[in-house]
């Protein structure tokens, strides 16, 4: 049996929302109707976002990655504290590199990111995980959990 998206109302009891995102992240790198042509990073997390929280962030979602990491810099109630480290379920955003769109991926269980990028191109999917080493440092950690 397929495992299914979570959302706020039907996850299990007492999960927080940060493994809440990272259940659906691990589900979407897989699952149909998510992104999957390489750069567009920041349309893939969006739409693990939306089917997580609904439009609750959609104030946030620019063009590129590198942009919605500005608007969520801004904003900085969401922003951590990159001496605290990421957690699973927290978005990692590069602001330079692939151009200058930027990328984002998610921070997921085992020390991994969730992320459609050019480097899982198949021909036909570029979803896929990698180690957290692998992706390397992010510029800006946001933490869409509000629990």
């Amino acid at each position: 049996m397929a495992q299914q998206l979570w959302t706020r109302s039907n996850k299990p009891p007492g999960l927080p929302d940060n493994l809440l995102l990272d259940h659906n992240a691990l589900l979407a790198v897989t699952a149909p109707h998510f992104e999957t042509q390489p750069h567009f990073c920041q349309r893939w997390v969006r739409q693990v976002v939306q089917a997580t929280f609904g439009d609750q962030f959609d104030e946030f979602w620019e063009p590129t990655a590198a942009a919605t990491g500005q608007a969520f810099a801004v904003d900085f109630r969401l922003v951590v504290d990159p001496h605290q480290g990421s957690q699973p379920g927290d978005l990692l955003y590069k602001l330079t590199g692939s151009g200058a769109a930027g990328h984002v991926a998610i921070r997921i269980l085992g020390n991994r990111v969730a992320e459609n990028s050019s480097c899982h191109w198949n021909g036909r999917d570029a979803r896929g995980l990698r180690k957290l080493t692998e992706f390397g440092h992010a510029d800006l950690i946001v933490r869409l959990a509000l629990e």
